[in-house]
């Protein structure tokens, strides 16, 4: 297929994203229900049997050379090994496959870029793969079936869409060629000037283990657009997914007349690490990192050695509860937040400060503890529903399971403990439902740390104040990617706002109940972070996230 029948193809959904990513109205290019009806009477079936043909067996789809090894460590948290093995690369192989790549890439204008990527996608984007991708997520990051299909399938699509269609409109802002002539009485000055998008440079993308393709495909993809080359360094214990993507997009590369190492992945160990020595390679310009406080050596390097770093690190995501319209509908929201993933994404809440004094429903105030027992009391009702229950999932990490263990040692009160919750066809899963303690204010040595997992604390606070006090404390020490305030007070209302956003530099979110959730963030309208505190220095996807993966180099000659 040549680049003008890939245009002609893909103008038209290159233009909806261009214009979803100004307009930030709802949009979404693939489907999020894995019904039959959208993807087909056979992709579930196909796809789970990609995924289990990949067990126990060497992955041999990657179109990568100069392999030296294998290596695969991925378990399932729902209770068995995955057997895969994984070519594994040298570092020097890695770089001089990505150099050898780029030369014709960067040479591709932006719209050509565009829409190869655009190709690309929709490749991927079938039915088959997406159940593959999301059998793949659930077996390694633990996330229900459900969840998988949406996050590490369609959503992260659309993520990686909005990167596409924001780096192509970024690009694309200037004109490439010019006669520029500047009156001089007699004689005018006249120059041809030719303006050139020049990649930064060779891209490492970090990946983490709780959600391998969601936070992976936002920075290959805002990388490849703006014409480098990508690594893909995938966390050990969460390998398959990101495979099974970079495999698909390598295939198209090749498909194209491009070179499929584009975009490389570089699978490691737990015992030998590549983060460090990729990271720290003179060849690498770009780095995309997601995961915990090691970011902050990730910005570090960056300062040092002059590379474009984006981040997503460690946060402690707060709520505030002053005043409800209705008490019952805010637990159930707060209660599904806490429990959705047990609470292992980076936007769960995990502070809430609630009035001491207890919180206003109406004209009446709901006591402080009545408050903590009707909250402990729909967590119960959630996690075992048989019916809801698979909304949990399982624990990635033994870290993170270890963790909750260690949160029941602090001697806190216990609002809510946490037990194993069912998880039909997996005995051997490894879960935790929510726990929630309470804290007092003074233990901020305590509360102000992230403790990633489905761990939350509720803080009692003289009244909405101090509860804001409180918030904008954390949001200094430790940022967050997401706040939510609940007051009925229109005053209240501006006055978070305000602080929230132009003092703590967090999004917010107000009075949320029903189906949305503030640990959900919708492409192309929410921006996923605000790249302005602590947690983090990107956000997916402003233009910042895309404009500095290049540089804008002229060329003037006098006519």
């Amino acid at each position: 297929m040549t680049l003008a029948e890939l245009t002609e193809k893909h103008a038209a959904t290159l233009d909806k994203a261009t214009e979803a990513n100004v307009s930030r109205e709802y949009f979404a290019h693939w489907n999020e229900s894995p019904s039959k009806k959208v993807y087909g009477e056979t992709a579930a079936d196909e796809g789970e049997a990609a995924f289990k043909a990949s067990l126990n067996h060497k992955f041999t789809r990657l179109l990568q050379a100069g392999e030296t090894g294998w290596h695969g460590e991925e378990e399932s948290p729902f209770g068995f090994p995955l057997g895969v093995q994984y070519p594994t690369f040298s570092v020097e192989s890695l770089i001089t496959n990505a150099h050898n790549a780029k030369m014709q890439w960067q040479r591709f204008s932006p719209s050509e870029r565009a829409v190869v990527l655009i190709e690309a996608l929709e490749r991927a984007g079938t039915g088959k793969t997406f159940f593959e991708i999301a059998y793949s997520t659930m077996h390694t990051a633990g996330q229900s079936f459900a969840m998988s299909f949406q996050a590490s399938g369609p959503h992260s699509f659309d993520r990686a869409l909005e990167a596409v269609a924001l780096g192509f409109s970024e690009q694309a802002q200037f004109v490439s060629e010019v006669t520029w002539v500047k009156p001089a009485g007699a004689a005018n000055i006249t120059v041809k000037k030719n303006f050139h998008i020049v990649p930064k440079g060779l891209s490492l993308v970090i990946g983490c283990s709780t959600f391998p393709v969601w936070n992976t495909l936002p920075g290959l993809f805002a990388s490849l657009v703006t014409g480098n080359p990508v690594i893909v360094k995938p966390h050990p214990k969460s390998v398959l997914a990101i495979a099974v993507v970079v495999a698909s997009l390598q295939e198209t590369f090749r498909d194209l007349g491009l070179d499929p190492h584009l975009v490389q992945l570089a699978a490691d160990s737990s015992a030998n690490p590549l983060t460090l020595t990729l990271s720290e390679h003179p060849a690498v310009s770009v780095i995309d990192f997601t995961g915990g406080a090691f970011g902050n050596t990730i910005e570090e390097i960056g300062r040092k050695h002059g590379k474009a770093v984006f981040t997503e690190k460690a946060g402690v995501n707060g709520v505030i509860l002053e005043s409800v319209e209705n008490l019952d509908a805010v637990l159930d929201n707060l209660a599904f937040t806490l429990s959705l993933y047990s609470g292992q994404m980076c936007t769960t809440s995990q502070n809430f400060f609630v009035n001491k004094n207890g919180v206003k429903e109406g004209d009446t105030v709901i006591p402080f503890d009545e408050v903590a027992k009707r909250f402990a009391a729909k967590i119960d009702a959630l996690v075992t529903n048989p019916k809801m229950a698979a909304i949990t999932g399982s624990i990635q990490s033994t870290v993170t399971f270890e963790r909750v263990q260690t949160a029941k040692t602090l001697g806190l009160k216990v609002v809510r403990d946490s037990g194993t919750v069912e998880q039909g066809g997996f005995p051997n899963a490894r879960t935790a439902s929510p726990l929630v303690l309470q804290a007092s204010v003074e233990q901020r040595d305590i509360y102000e740390n992230e403790w990633f997992g489905p761990i939350s604390f509720l803080i009692p606070t003289d009244g909405f104040d101090h509860s804001l006090h409180l918030l904008l404390r954390s949001l200094a020490q430790k940022g967050a990617l997401t706040t939510l305030v609940y007051t009925t007070d229109n005053a209240q209302r501006e006055q978070a706002e305000t602080a929230i956003i132009y003092e703590g530099k967090a999004p917010v979110a107000f009075n949320y109940v029903g189906g949305i959730f503030v640990n959900q963030s919708s492409a192309f309208s929410d921006f996923h972070g605000a790249g302005a505190n602590p947690a983090g220095n990107a956000s997916f996807a402003d233009a910042a996230f895309v404009a500095s993966r290049f540089n804008v180099i002229g060329a003037r000659e006098v006519a």
